[in-house]
């Protein structure tokens, strides 16, 4: 659920639904990690 709630705080800004917030580089490697390690299943579908 973490890693759907994150592309949430990343990608929502672009659509304009959110204000952007700081991503720090270390989460955002963390979270990369997690979607090759296949979890995907609460992602914003492509």
């Amino acid at each position: 659920m973490l890693v759907g709630d994150l592309q949430r705080v990343i990608e929502y800004p672009r659509l304009g639904f959110a204000i952007g917030q700081d991503v720090p580089e270390d989460v955002r490697a963390a979270y990369e990690s997690l979607i090759r390690d296949g979890f995907t299943g609460r992602l914003i579908a492509p």
